[in-house]
């Protein structure tokens, strides 16, 4: 179904909007783990040394030092996320979230939504976020913020982060090994803004989420299965890919982002009634939000 006054008309008769955005929503703002052409080039050191043509490829690679993988992870988070500025179509569905009750899982660990000026509260980094380093110790100290550890390796001046509880090196927050530590904090939030809103009218709104995020794209179908007046709004599905039980509930449609999110954030006059109501990337993690 493409009916987007009919979305529209979901949305704006929400108790809450659940945003779900994976690596076709970081590609949207330019990040684009998987395929880039430019690496090579812009990378040429690592790519050469270690034979990799992708960001997620590089990544997954055991660099020979701590110094040199500060190097490389200083050099993608000032060009991806501090000299990030958001795209229309994020702007637009800021606007669009704008008052609403809604929150955001992403596995696009690039601090788009933070950087947006999403509410941190309301924000899920399911598989991390770089702009934040841990002990790689494989114990859960905690997590920091690493830019000023970036900016001194961007002027020549980078120094290895250690921990303070162990000396270990940091590593960036992000699931290259065994010892990621998903953000509890915020699943937990998530998991209770599920459960506050499972018998109210929520619309899921699914962003870029494709195979290499299972983590938010199955459960939450099976949630809006679950739950009568739950709607599934799906950018990169077409309307034939989603359940038979939720098809009167669901749109699938198998659209570019940025048309997606603008078609749906139109400001047209829509006249209808309003009830209100009282009462698959290489790494693995694992993340916990069924109600």
């Amino acid at each position: 179904m493409k009916d987007f006054k009919q979305i529209q008309k979901w949305l704006a008769e929400a108790d809450a909007v659940i945003v779900t955005a994976g690596n076709g929503f970081a590609q949207m703002e330019g990040l684009d783990m998987f395929e880039d052409a430019a690496f090579p080039i812009e990378y040429q050191a690592v790519s050469k040394k270690y034979h990799v043509k992708t960001i997620a490829d590089a990544l997954d690679k055991n660099f020979d030092s701590w110094d040199e993988k500060w190097q490389f992870w200083s050099q993608l988070i000032n060009e991806y996320s501090v000299e990030y500025e958001p795209s229309k179509a994020m702007k637009q569905l800021k606007e669009l979230l704008n008052g609403k009750n809604y929150f955001i899982a992403t596995s696009a660990f690039g601090h788009f939504f933070e950087t947006a000026g999403f509410e941190q509260e309301k924000i899920f980094d399911v598989f991390g976020d770089w702009t934040r380093m841990q002990c790689s110790s494989g114990l859960n100290h905690g997590t920091y913020s690493d830019l000023s550890v970036v900016k001194r390796y961007i002027n020549g001046q980078g120094e290895i982060p250690r921990c303070e509880d162990c000396d270990s090196p940091m590593e960036i927050h992000m699931p290259l090994n065994a010892h990621f530590f998903p953000d509890e904090d915020a699943n937990t939030r998530f998991r209770w803004f599920l459960t506050r809103n499972q018998t109210k009218k929520v619309v899921v709104l699914e962003l870029g989420v494709d195979p290499t995020s299972p983590q938010l794209l199955d459960p939450m179908v099976k949630l809006v299965e679950q739950f009568k007046d739950w709607h599934y709004v799906a950018a990169d599905l077409s309307q034939d890919e989603l359940p038979d039980n939720i098809q009167k509930r669901s749109a699938g449609l198998g659209m570019a982002l940025p048309e997606v999110i603008e078609k749906i954030s139109k400001n047209e006059d829509l006249t209808f009634e309003i009830h209100f109501q009282t009462s698959r990337y290489n790494y693995s993690c694992s993340a916990q939000f069924s109600v």
